[in-house]
C-alpha cells in the first residue's frame, strides 16, 4: 500500500450501507486501481444521518454503521487487499439533535450552564440571553407555546425533563417544583420561536445551521476528546488518512492542522476553497486541498474560451439577467450578511462596541456605524480566510486581503463612516493591540468570512448566474470560461 495515495474512491456510509457493504466493494475497487478507499464520517451520528457530518459522540463508532467490529472487518479487508483507509474529520461543529438528549456534551451543558464540564466544548456567549443558550425551537412565540399546554414537565422518569412535541431538554436541578413559567426563567437555556435564532442565537454554529453547533477543538482538552477514537485507529493501523472538513470554520486552522500532524502520521488533506490565485498556506503541514481546485482546472481544459462572447450573448438574452458576475456576487454576499448571519454581525458589533467603550481613543463610534462597517467589510473580503491570527505577525498576503477589502468597502459608505470603516479593518488585523476582546473579534472575523462566501458564493450566485451551469460547481469560478492547454500545463 503506498503511504500517499494514488487513486481514492469516495464511499457514502449511511445506515442502509454501513461498514460491512463498504467493505463487500473493496475488492472491486481494488481492481479498479483505487490504492485507498475514502468514507464519509465514520464516528457516532444523529439517528438516521445520511451523511454523517451531524456528529453526536466522538467516542464510538457510528453503530448504525456496524459499530468498531464491523469497522475493524473492513480496516482487515482493506490491509488483506493492501488498500489504505481515509476517514474524514469533522472538527468544526456536532449536532443539535431531536431529542437534544442523544447529545451527551449538549445535554450536560444545557442541565448544568457553565458549570458543566463540557461547556468549554461549545462556543457560547454566556453574556447574552441571561446566561442561557438559546434554543430557537418553537413553532409560536413561547407565551403562545405555554399559555396552550405544549410545554410540559415530565416528571416521570429518573429526571425532570421539559417536553414540546418532538423536543426534550433536561431541568436545571432544584427548579423542577417551580412554576413553569419561572421554571423556564430559571433553566440554562432559553426556548424561543425559531425566527428568533436569526437575530439572537448565541452560539457559533456551521454556517446559518442552528443544529449545527460550532466546537471549540482549539481546547486542547476538546481536541483530545474529540479525536481520540480515530487517533487510536490511526495508531493501530487502522486509518491511514484523513479529510479534514471546513478548517476555515476553526478559530486556527493552522494551528489544528499542526496538532494533529503531531498526534498522527496519517496522510492529511484540507478542505479548503481557493478563490483566483489564492494559494493553499505553505505553513500548514498537509499534503494539499481535497481537490477543488483541481477540479476546476480539469473543468476548464473542457471548455473553449472562444466561446464566452456567443455564450454570455445566449444567456443575456434568454435571462435578461446582468452578465457581470463580480456585482451578482457583491450582492448575494451582502445578503447573506444582512439577512442569514445576522446573529453573527451582531457578535461582531457588540465586540466592536465593547472594544471602543473600553478604550477612550477609540469612542464616538456608534453601533450603527460599527455594524455598517462590520457588514461591509466582510462582503468585501474576497476569500475564505485571510489567517491573522491574535499574536503573530501578519502576513503579507493577509493584510493585502483586509486592505483591499476595506477599499472596495469604502466605496459603500459615505465619508461619516469612512473612520469607522479603517477602525474594523484595524480590528480585523488585530493592529489595535492584544487583549481578550480585541483577540476574539480577529478570530471570529475570521470565522465569519467564510461562511459569507459559502451562502454567498456557492448557495446563492451560482444559482442566480448560469452562464454555463458546469461551471458552477463549489470551488468554480464561472465568470471563466475555459482553460487553455497551455494554461493547463503552466
Amino acid at each position: 500500500m503506498p503511504v500517499v495515495p494514488t487513486g481514492t474512491y469516495r464511499l457514502q456510509l449511511r445506515p442502509d450501507f454501513g461498514f460491512d457493504d463498504a467493505a463487500a466493494v473493496l475488492a472491486y475497487l481494488h481492481d479498479l486501481g483505487v490504492s485507498h478507499v475514502y468514507l464519509s464520517p465514520v464516528l457516532q451520528a444523529a439517528p438516521g444521518s445520511t451523511h454523517g457530518y451531524d456528529v453526536v459522540d466522538h467516542a464510538r463508532l457510528n453503530q448504525e454503521l456496524g459499530g468498531e467490529e464491523a469497522f475493524h472487518r473492513l480496516s482487515d479487508q482493506a490491509r488483506g487487499l493492501g488498500m489504505g483507509v481515509v476517514v474524514d474529520v469533522v472538527p468544526n461543529h456536532m449536532a443539535v439533535p431531536t431529542p437534544a438528549s442523544l447529545n451527551a456534551v449538549l445535554w450536560s451543558v444545557l442541565r448544568n450552564g457553565p458549570a458543566s464540564p463540557y461547556a468549554r466544548w461549545f462556543d457560547v456567549d454566556w453574556a447574552a440571553q441571561e446566561r442561557a443558550v438559546l434554543m430557537p425551537v418553537l413553532g409560536r412565540r413561547i407565551g403562545e407555546v405555554v399559555a396552550d399546554g405544549e410545554i410540559v414537565l415530565d416528571t416521570s422518569g429518573d429526571q425532570p425533563l421539559l417536553r414540546y412535541f418532538d423536543h426534550v431538554f433536561p431541568v436545571r436541578p432544584g427548579t423542577e417544583r417551580l412554576p413553569l413559567p419561572e421554571l423556564l426563567d430559571r433553566q440554562f437555556y432559553r426556548l424561543a420561536h425559531w425566527r428568533v435564532g436569526d437575530e439572537e442565537l448565541n452560539y457559533r454554529r456551521f454556517f446559518d445551521i442552528d443544529t449545527l453547533a460550532a466546537i471549540r477543538v482549539e481546547d486542547e482538552a476538546v481536541f483530545a476528546e474529540t479525536h481520540a477514537v480515530l487517533l487510536a485507529l490511526i495508531e493501530e493501523g487502522r486509518i491511514h488518512g484523513l479529510r479534514i472538513d471546513h478548517p476555515d470554520g476553526l478559530a486556527d486552522p493552522r494551528g489544528y492542522i499542526m496538532r494533529l500532524f503531531g498526534a498522527s502520521a496519517a496522510w492529511i488533506v484540507v478542505e479548503k476553497i481557493l478563490e483566483g490565485d489564492e494559494q493553499l498556506p505553505t505553513d500548514w503541514p498537509c499534503a494539499g486541498t481535497t481537490g477543488y481546485d483541481a477540479l476546476l482546472k480539469v473543468g476548464g481544459v473542457l471548455v473553449d474560451p472562444a466561446a464566452e462572447a456567443p455564450l454570455t450573448s445566449i444567456y443575456a438574452g434568454l435571462t435578461g439577467e446582468p452578465t457581470d458576475f463580480v456585482a451578482v456576487i457583491d450582492e448575494a454576499k451582502r445578503f447573506v450578511v444582512e439577512h442569514g448571519l445576522h446573529a453573527e454581525v451582531a457578535r461582531l458589533t457588540e465586540l466592536a462596541a465593547t472594544i471602543c467603550h473600553d478604550h477612550l481613543e477609540l469612542r464616538d463610534h456608534t453601533r450603527r456605524g460599527l455594524r455598517e462597517a462590520v457588514v461591509e467589510l466582510l462582503a468585501a473580503v474576497p476569500v475564505y480566510r485571510a489567517y491573522v491570527v491574535p499574536g503573530e505577525p501578519v502576513p503579507d498576503e493577509s493584510r493585502r486581503i483586509i486592505d483591499a477589502a476595506v477599499a472596495a468597502a469604502r466605496a459603500r459608505l459615505p465619508e461619516d463612516r469612512q473612520g469607522t470603516l479603517e477602525l474594523v479593518g484595524q480590528l480585523a488585523l488585530g493592529d489595535l493591540g492584544r487583549g481578550g476582546h480585541r483577540d476574539e473579534f480577529v478570530v471570529r472575523f475570521q470565522q465569519t468570512c467564510g461562511p459569507v462566501m459559502a451562502k454567498g458564493v456557492e448557495d446563492t450566485a451560482f444559482y442566480r448566474w448560469w452562464r454555463l451551469s458546469a461551471l458552477n460547481e463549489v470551488g468554480g469560478d464561472p465568470a471563466h470560461l475555459g482553460v487553455t492547454p497551455a494554461a493547463f500545463h503552466d
